[in-house]
């Protein structure tokens, strides 16, 4: 039986205090964009090419008038630059969103984030610093690359899978050993044992971590869910929970910088 006070599993409510938390934490969030010369965008709630960034298990699919499918809108990044450069054909380069996101069955998540078309990673990270440090939360940063996984995959017999739940029982090479063992900077300090693509990878992992003024962790095997990251991406974590997380991504041959705040993550620290 459903009562009419019912909302569905994963939905959102706010009242009292909590709504008062959540809206001073978007206002402030504002004040960080707007000093950095972030454009505002709020994006539609309908999209056709979710597909693109998520996998189709994690999506709310529907049809439209023409029988054509489309989702709600499960991340922001690829439409908001899609509309920027092909629909609003705008010059500015910085923009910022506050609005939810939805996954299978009924989860609703409530974003702040921040897309930057030919932005450097380094500086849309300093503007998600920014934002933690105005409300005084200072979380673990974890950064990685995509094409580690990815490389690991190519040279040896596993499968993604295998990484996402660390089987070490099927790592046998001994470059992969020392692989999982990286943790800090100091970690990437003789590459040698490394075959050359993974090299290449861990050494621009070490670059981008190395001019971040903050504590960084490293975690090279990890596995974004995420379809359009490009290159390094990063996690601010606080115990289990992902307080945001951003990377580099490319969009109609656009190399681009993002990030994304989880609000009721951040809302349920500062409860």
């Amino acid at each position: 039986m459903i009562f009419a006070h019912d909302i569905p599993q994963g939905a959102k409510l706010y009242f009292g205090k909590k709504a008062k938390i959540k809206r001073e934490i978007e206002s402030i969030a504002s004040d960080v964009f707007e000093n950095e010369e972030y454009e505002e965008i709020v994006s539609p709630y309908f999209s056709y090419h979710q597909l693109e960034a998520l996998d189709e298990k994690e999506l709310i699919k529907f049809t439209d008038s023409q029988n054509r499918t489309l989702c709600l809108r499960g991340d922001s990044s690829i439409d908001i630059i899609r509309i920027v450069l092909k629909r609003l054909k705008s010059e500015a380069k910085k923009w910022f969103y506050i609005q939810p996101v939805f996954r299978a069955p009924s989860v609703e998540i409530n974003q702040i984030g921040a897309e930057w078309l030919e932005g450097d990673l380094e500086d849309v990270l300093n503007t998600n610093l920014n934002i933690f440090k105005r409300l005084e939360k200072n979380y673990t940063l974890v950064m990685s690359h995509i094409n580690i996984p990815k490389e690991v995959c190519k040279l040896t017999s596993l499968e993604l899978d295998d990484i996402i739940n660390m089987r070490l029982y099927k790592f046998k090479e001994e470059w992969l050993k020392r692989l999982v063992e990286i943790n800090t900077i100091e970690d990437l300090s003789d590459l040698d044992i490394y075959p050359s693509n993974i090299k290449k990878a861990l050494e621009e992992l070490r670059n981008r971590a190395e001019k971040i003024n903050y504590n960084v962790t490293l975690a090279p095997l990890y596995v974004a869910n995420l379809r359009y990251y490009t290159g390094v991406f990063y996690r601010f974590l606080n115990n289990n929970d992902i307080m945001a997380k951003g990377g580099e991504y490319r969009v109609q041959d656009v190399e681009s910088s993002g990030f994304s705040i989880y609000t009721d993550n951040l809302l349920k620290d500062m409860e």
